[in-house]
């Protein structure tokens, strides 16, 4: 009977410290103020959040633990952290102060060690008679600062800059005429990926749509990219509109810009599967697979209306559509087949609202 107890006894604390098997939550905001965190895999929502402040435009970066979502609200000024288990704002920035007024153009990145916050602000003087545009600035926040916090750091930056993401080396990565590569420490900006400067002779100049910072599932910083290709240098003779991604690989610093497609339909976002990078999934009124290796696209399906953002499950195995409307499409990746959709309960659009995938214990 001893030897039965103990046997049991050991069986039962080997099960304690066998951590909880990790699952995929998604992560996202409705008008008016809610926030949702849905279990993916059990289609419903596991916990809403009441939030105290305008959330356009929905720009959600997490912290690398999945506890906190930093969230780009109050019409492009402010940004707020809220803990996703208790609700509560953990942490704000209100980057306006006194006569100037500075917005933030989707910018929004938390460092790898989940202590660093990084903006690009854009201020203005207001002035009796006219704005006063003043010089952007890339703005450093300590993550733990609380409420009313206030950058330890600010740096030059170049305008219209976009969505950024951090990179393993402690670099942040950010889209704007050029693909940059900031160094948080020292301010210095220096050219990752040729954007406008790129120097493709039978190409047009691209244009990228870059505002949902997606990507952290497949480890990558990635933007689609639209241009004309000229048969020649001369670029008298359009040989095709195409599509193409500019990446960098967020663990290595590795970076590409790569054509893959003939420009057929408008996407506004694409992610790649986590599983098999050669596989891209696009987004708009369509969802299109990719196969960015032979440059052939696998299937395109049609959807029941236009969805901004696209993001792929951990595993690889599920594609999730979202933006636009209250609900979220989920999609089989081999077949694109629709085979789920979850409503969100307040009824409420998300507009162009971010769409991240987290892991966290069942």
């Amino acid at each position: 009977m001893r030897r039965l107890i103990a046997t049991l006894a050991g069986l039962t604390l080997g099960l304690s410290v066998v951590p909880a098997l990790a699952k995929d939550y998604l992560v996202t905001v409705t008008k008016p103020n809610k926030l949702y965190v849905v279990d993916a895999s059990a289609r419903k929502v596991d916990k809403e959040c009441t939030l105290d402040f305008n959330l356009i435009p929905g720009v959600i970066a997490m912290s690398p633990d999945g506890t906190i979502a930093y969230i780009l609200a109050n019409r492009w000024g402010d940004v707020f952290g809220i803990d996703l288990e208790s609700c509560e704002t953990v942490f704000s920035a209100h980057q306006s102060s006194g006569d100037v007024r500075r917005k933030t153009v989707a910018s929004l990145a938390i460092s790898k060690d989940g202590k660093e916050i990084y903006t690009i602000r854009n201020p203005v003087k207001l002035l009796a008679d006219r704005y006063e545009i003043m010089e952007p600035e890339f703005a450093v926040y300590d993550a733990t600062a609380g409420l009313n916090a206030e950058p330890v750091k600010t740096f030059p930056a170049p305008r219209r800059m976009t969505v950024m993401a951090t990179g393993d080396n402690g670099m942040v990565y950010a889209a704007g005429h050029e693909i940059y590569q900031i160094d948080p420490k020292s301010g210095a900006f220096t050219v990752k990926i040729p954007n406008k400067s790129w120097d493709r002779p039978t190409y047009s100049g691209p244009d990228v749509l870059a505002f949902w910072p997606i990507g952290s599932q497949a480890d990558e910083f990635l933007l689609l990219y639209s241009a004309a290709k000229f048969t020649d240098a001369s670029q008298q003779e359009l040989a095709d509109f195409v599509w193409g991604y500019e990446s960098v690989d967020l663990s290595t610093g590795a970076s590409e810009i790569e054509d893959f497609a003939s420009f057929e339909v408008i996407m506004f976002s694409a992610a790649r599967n986590p599983q098999n990078k050669d596989e891209l999934f696009g987004v708009y009124t369509q969802l299109s697979k990719h196969d960015v290796a032979t440059k052939e696209l696998i299937k395109r399906v049609d959807l029941p209306h236009t969805y901004y953002v696209v993001n792929v499950s951990s595993d690889g195995k599920e594609v999730y559509v979202a933006g636009t409307n209250s609900d979220i499409g989920v999609y089989d990746s081999e077949t694109l087949e629709r085979i789920g959709e979850i409503n969100l309960p307040s009824g409420g659009d998300m507009a162009a609202a971010t769409l991240q995938v987290i892991q966290r214990g069942s």
